[in-house]
């Protein structure tokens, strides 16, 4: 097998707009290291962020272009991302990304629900002065990203921000399982993309659990967190339903 080296230049006659990709994306060479997790990681961040969205195909002629991989690397990808439910194979036919499925979105929210509450009370009790000075200035720059309106920023650090609150809870089981369920979840964010009310209630719960972390109060801080994930799959799960309800 061949494959494209990342650091030849790419001739493509790749269009963004058939694959609906931003401009400044439409072409990226991958690293040398770690070439196959790259790839998925690059091309789950895609759906993940709706920039491939819900039952849109995936060429893999252009996707190869697009990243400077051959095929097989790329279909190698394929099977990872399937195995997470991000996309599906189909025999002979071109793979599509999956569709939302609101009921396993509204399944994963319950559990995500639960998660939050033992990642929150375990990292409250474990992070350092340091960890909670690093989380207190990713939220001064949340909550002025919110002020700018700058929604896809806003949205990438709130996601980074609720990871290391999990990774702080030092439990690499629970991180796993709130990852997995986490991509899904964000997709459907993604595709929701609620209103300005609910974006600015997001954000002065978030205000509201970080004063609890700064106050090392670990079950007012877990109980803050789990409200705030409940709030927002409601919100998530009903942008979903009109979605849903318009088509029919």
């Amino acid at each position: 097998m061949s494959e494209i080296s990342p650091r030849a230049k790419l001739r493509t006659r790749f269009k963004p707009t058939r694959l609906k990709l931003s401009s400044d994306h439409s072409k990226r060479p991958l690293d040398r290291m770690s070439l196959h997790d790259q790839l998925v990681a690059k091309v789950r961040e895609m759906i993940v962020d709706g920039e491939l969205q819900a039952g849109a195909p995936l060429p893999e002629k252009m996707l190869c272009e697009t990243f400077g991989v051959s095929r097989t690397p790329l279909r190698e990808a394929f099977k990872i991302l399937a195995s997470e439910g991000l996309i599906e194979l189909r025999p002979h036919r071109t793979p599509v990304v999956t569709p939302v499925d609101r009921e396993e979105i509204a399944n994963s929210f319950a559990i995500m629900v639960a998660l939050d509450g033992v990642a929150g009370a375990e990292a409250a009790m474990r992070a350092t002065d340091e960890d909670i000075a690093r989380l207190s200035a990713m939220h001064d720059r949340l909550v002025a990203l919110h002020r700018e309106a700058s929604r896809p920023a806003y949205f990438r650090l709130n996601q980074d921000i609720h990871i290391e609150i999990t990774r702080l809870a030092k439990n690499p089981v629970l991180l796993n399982i709130w990852t997995t369920l986490n991509a899904n979840i964000y997709r459907a964010r993604a595709t929701a993309n609620y209103d300005a009310a609910r974006w600015t209630e997001s954000v002065r719960e978030h205000e509201a659990f970080m004063a609890l972390l700064r106050a090392r109060d670990a079950q007012g801080f877990a109980a803050s967190l789990s409200a705030h994930t409940r709030k927002t799959g409601d919100a998530v799960l009903a942008t979903l339903k009109i979605a849903t309800d318009a088509k029919t």
